[in-house]
This record gives C-alpha cells, structure tokens and sequence, in this order.
C-alpha cells in the first residue's frame, strides 16, 4: 500500500507499540531543492509527532548544529558519506550524514561478544567503546 499524506497524519493512524518509523525529511537549509515547500517549524513538527509517539523511530539529517539542538536528548550516530550531487564538480567529497533514534542503536552490537587485544593498546590510550561500536557497525556495510 503507497499512502500520500502528511508525516503526521501517518505517524499518528500507524502509532503502536510494535511501530518503526524511518523519516527522511528534506535536510536543513536544503528545503528549497524539495518541492513539497518544508519549513522549519514542519523540523519542529516531525521532532514533536515523534517524541510523543509509542513506536521506535529513525531518522536521518544533514548533521548541523541546529538538528542535534533539536533532537537533544535522543541517540545520535554520526558518519560520513560521498556527497552525490557533487561528485562531478568536486569528485571525493563527503557530507556529514547523521541518525537519530529514540532507542539505542548500539544494542545489537553490544549484545555481541568484544574481543579486544590488549596487546595493540599502550598505556597512553583510551578503549573508546562508542567508536568501537560504530567502527564494527560500519565495516559491516
């Protein structure tokens, strides 16, 4: 089933425990290559349908300032990846991508066995486990 409505309309028919809900929304100040005309209060919208709703959530952003300040308090991860529209003028060049969730994304990952070598550590470093998750994350793909 293909359904056109407003994220909110939708977000609020489907919301349930069992929900997940992945948004896409235009990224901030890229609204104007859009042209369903989103604002920033529509940002402020999204922000507020989701964080009252029953279901998991993911959503992916441009990662600014003004998205992590909105979404303060949720799960972030953060990477990047090649800027498509720009590869023909600017070959190479990433774009900060960002992802939001109301749960923590890590949780399969930490359910998983860790090997770590203590052997390739000096006594200078730190185990960063958050960098750690995100690097197996990403390896994966």
């Amino acid at each position: 089933m293909i359904e056109n409505q407003d994220f909110q309309v939708l977000i609020k028919h489907y919301d349930r425990e069992n929900a997940f809900f992945y948004c896409d929304p235009p990224y901030y100040s890229s609204e104007y290559v859009y042209q369903c005309g989103f604002t920033w209060d529509d940002h402020q919208r999204l922000k507020n349908i989701l964080a009252n709703s029953k279901g998991k959530w993911l959503v992916s952003y441009n990662d600014c300032k003004e998205i992590r300040n909105l979404y303060d308090g949720y799960s972030f991860f953060d990477f990047t990846r090649l800027h498509n529209m720009k590869q023909r003028i600017n070959a190479g060049v990433q774009f900060p991508e960002l992802l939001i969730s109301n749960y923590d994304m890590y949780e399969r990952q930490k359910n998983k066995p860790l090997q770590l070598s203590l052997l390739d550590l000096t006594t200078e470093q730190q185990i960063d486990l958050e960098q750690i998750l995100k690097e197996c994350i990403l390896r994966k793909h």
